[in-house]
């Protein structure tokens, strides 16, 4: 099934993270296994002499969960393993010790990643699994923070800065309560001031994209306060508004408290609110509307340029979105034959409204045609019954990289168009998602595709072409050329026709001739 197992071990400041990969004969990374410990490693450093050394209890630490790790790896029948430490280590001036005393006990060869690699990586892993084109990613960690700035999806900035969740906690709040004011000023100002040293970063107004576990944690809290009608952070956005709400929350709950807050891990209840201040002061310093957050993050950006490298760059930045819905087919028990022929009479259906004025041409909507088309109420393997349900339900709550949520939801609502009253039926939860203006669109282009699959009903790719003609102002004519018998489409096509009649906003008239073959 694999054509190999790779796992990640991330030596992070707060956590240590091990991830099982297996890379199938599609280059799809799919994760096997996923476990972490909260090793906290930077707090097993001192200073002496103007350097950070770190003391022998955390080099026992980071050996003992290696061990551990190790076994796990075995379990999986693991090919490659790489160690990879970032800033814990990155910062101990005993590293060689350390490198030393984990290869005799374990035989790892850590990896160090270096500020500026740490921050490639977390950049690497946003452009190939989100499709904003310009936009400032930051990933906080427990002892560092990189902040990176791309265009058209190519690296213009980057810069790793030295603090990290850990470290503003160590630096402000020891000794005092986790939303003391002063300490949160404090802290404020010293951020602020970090980032308002780089013109790059002033400059960008641009949506900022936030990677790792502290992110995901804001992201989390704020869906289950929100009562957030769908699954899943990648792709989630949010504005300052949100992220001062989620904060002030935090600010707001006596800490004996914070582990009761839905969403928040109670491994990060001490250091949320030094993270989040961060998240705050770069929207502030950059002046960006959007915070928006990646699910894929350092280890991603690992696997897949370990992917890239090896296997001759299988992995298109460009294509994100078509991967994606290649892994739905991938991952249930879709039917895709005759989905060719499928594609080509919705696309041919929406040139001919195009044609007439009825609907915009649009590379987006060709785009969103031709996924739902492919994964046209695939919830039928659940139940046939049920299909449109199960297929928004699924489409809806899964993880698809490269869409927001927006435009999961967009998806979703056309692949599983059945009727008017589901549809409207599905948007109940989503209220104000939509226009009046694309509530419309969507439904004629659901109405569309409902047709389409009419025209090719025994998948025997029966009709060779259409024509939409206008015979006044509110009635058309569809001319439907086929060369063998048509007696399921002709049944659908005519049973089905409302449905196209609501995209073209007039009566329609079915007309279908027979050509030579």
């Amino acid at each position: 099934m694999y054509t190999e197992k790779v796992a990640i071990i991330d030596i992070g400041s707060n956590t240590i993270r091990l991830v099982i990969y297996g890379i199938d004969a599609q280059y799809n990374y799919i994760e096997l296994q996923n476990v972490k410990t909260p090793a906290r490693l930077s707090h097993f450093l001192e200073e002496e002499d103007g350097q950070k050394w770190m003391r022998q209890e955390g080099i026992d630490r980071l050996i003992q969960t290696l061990q551990s790790f190790n076994e796990v790896c075995w379990h999986y029948n693991v090919d490659v393993i790489r160690p990879m430490a970032t800033a814990a280590i990155r910062q101990s001036a005993n590293q060689e010790d350390i490198f030393a005393q984990v290869i005799e006990a374990t035989g790892f060869n850590i990896e160090l990643v270096q500020e500026e690699e740490e921050a490639l990586y977390g950049q690497y892993a946003v452009t190939h699994t989100n499709t904003i084109k310009d936009a400032i990613t930051i990933d906080i960690g427990g002892g560092s923070c990189e902040i990176t700035l791309y265009e058209d999806k190519q690296g213009v900035y980057l810069h790793s800065f030295p603090f990290g969740a850990v470290s503003l906690k160590d630096q402000f709040f020891e000794g005092k309560a986790h939303n003391d004011p002063d300490a949160i000023a404090a802290a404020r100002e010293y951020v602020s001031n970090a980032f308002k040293e780089y013109e790059w970063i002033r400059k960008a107004k641009k949506p900022i994209i936030a990677i790792g576990g502290s992110a995901r944690n804001v992201a989390n809290v704020h869906q289950l306060a929100t009562n957030y009608p769908m699954a899943g952070i990648h792709g989630y956005e949010m504005n300052e508004v949100d992220l001062s709400d989620t904060f002030n929350l935090f600010v707001n709950t006596p800490y004996e408290e914070m582990s009761d807050i839905e969403g928040l891990s109670n491994d990060r209840t001490d250091l949320i609110i030094p993270a989040t201040i961060v998240f705050q002061e770069l929207m502030k310093v950059t002046k960006a509307d959007i915070f928006s957050l990646s699910s894929q993050g350092l280890r991603e950006g690992i696997i897949l340029k370990y992917i890239n490298e090896k296997y001759d760059t299988p992995i298109d930045n460009k294509l994100i979105r078509k991967r994606s819905v290649e892994g739905v087919v991938r991952d249930f028990p879709i039917n895709t034959f005759g989905s060719d022929i499928d594609i080509h009479i919705t696309l041919s259906l929406f040139e001919e409204l195009v044609k007439w004025g009825q609907l915009e041409e649009s590379a987006e909507i060709r785009e969103e045609l031709t996924f739902a088309t492919i994964l046209y109420r695939f919830g039928g393997f659940i139940s046939t019954e049920a299909d449109s349900q199960h297929t928004f339900y699924i489409l809806s709550n899964m993880n698809l990289l490269g869409f927001s949520h927006y435009k999961r939801l967009r998806l979703a609502l056309l692949a599983s168009f059945r009727n008017r009253t589901l549809y409207k039926q599905y948007l109940e939860t989503f209220e104000d998602w939509l226009t009046q203006e694309e509530f419309d669109l969507l439904e004629r282009l659901g109405g569309l595709l409902k047709f389409a699959q009419a025209l090719n009903d025994s998948k025997t790719a029966p009709i060779k072409d259409i024509r939409l003609l206008k015979a006044d102002q509110n009635t058309y004519e569809l001319l439907i050329y086929h060369n063998e018998s048509i007696v399921a489409e002709k049944y659908r096509a005519n049973r089905h026709k409302k449905h196209l009649e609501r995209a073209l906003d007039g009566s329609l008239k079915l007309n279908f001739v027979y050509t030579e073959r």
